[in-house]
């Protein structure tokens, strides 16, 4: 039987050991510096009300050496918020290191907003900006090639994959790790599209993307045809109106693509591009009507 003393010593022994397991939890003041530090806890609430402008303070708060660490906690819910302020944060690129190992975590979650923070980091750094802070080009480079397979695994929930393209497409130090090839092959035309509007360089074949404007897909095919358009805008050859005409009548294809085949249709002589701009004057959205009224003043003709 516990005695009374026994008793005692079990239960202070619990507080103890709660207290201590608590104490990364509350506020605390740090002993080398002196300053009230935040407690992790409060980086987890942020993120988890989604309060981007809070979750962006307190990270810059508790800084990228205890979200580095936060990174590596067994809680997930740390974890998740850790990556989101990471991605948040000013000196946020100092963690791609940390963050490039979650890349390929076995958790869904965890995966997608480690995409998102890196995507996001390497979206906002130029190499410079790599160089200031003294970013390993290693870690760069395996980074980019993590976002690449991300965007590639048709297995990745379809978001996830669509933010990893988007890094690919907009972080200048990603060039090397762009395979559009390989994302045009894809099932989802969702990925297909992104990889012609945010991947096809202007290096791309204009073989390439006539291919591309026959896609099975009306949306995938007529941002083919914008592209093809604006490479006319710049001096390259144009492949054969018809092709464009089809595209921008489509029922499925969105106004912006519509918009950016306009100059071609418009400037052509065939009387049956002509025909397919009064077609998009009349029935087309308010957008793509305004946009052929400009073209046809700056033309002068009426």
């Amino acid at each position: 039987m516990m005695t009374v003393r026994t008793c005692a010593l079990f239960l202070a022994a619990t507080f103890a050991l709660t207290g201590s397991v608590r104490a990364g939890d509350r506020a605390t003041i740090n002993r080398r510096t002196g300053l009230y530090e935040l407690p992790i806890t409060d980086l987890r609430k942020a993120a988890e009300r989604g309060d981007r402008v809070e979750l962006a303070r307190v990270a810059a708060r508790l800084g990228p050496a205890r979200i580095s660490k936060a990174l590596q906690d067994l809680d997930r819910r740390t974890v998740l918020a850790a990556l989101d302020g990471a991605a948040l944060l000013t000196s946020g690129i100092l963690l791609l290191e940390s963050i490039a190992p979650l890349l390929a975590s076995t958790d869904e979650s965890i995966r997608a907003h480690a995409v998102g923070a890196a995507a996001a980091l390497l979206v906002a750094s130029s190499d410079v900006r790599l160089a200031d802070w003294e970013v390993a080009g290693e870690t760069v480079q395996a980074t980019c090639q993590a976002l690449a397979l991300s965007a590639a695994n048709e297995s990745e929930p379809l978001s996830t994959r669509l933010l990893a393209v988007q890094g690919l497409a907009e972080a200048p130090s990603c060039a090397a790790a762009r395979k559009p090839a390989l994302l045009l092959a894809s099932r989802e035309p969702e990925i297909r599209r992104a990889a012609v509007v945010g991947l096809l360089s202007s290096s791309a074949s204009v073989e390439t993307l006539v291919a591309a404007a026959q896609d099975r897909d009306a949306g995938v095919a007529a941002a083919a045809g914008a592209r093809l358009c604006e490479r006319h805008g710049k001096g390259q050859p144009l492949p054969t109106t018809p092709l464009l005409r089809k595209l921008a009548l489509a029922q499925a294809a969105l106004p912006e693509d519509v918009i950016a085949m306009l100059p071609c249709l418009v400037a052509a002589a065939d009387p049956a591009d002509r025909k397919a701009v009064e077609e998009l004057q009349s029935s087309g959205t308010t957008a793509v009507r305004e946009a052929i009224k400009r073209l046809e003043e700056k033309s002068g003709s009426h």
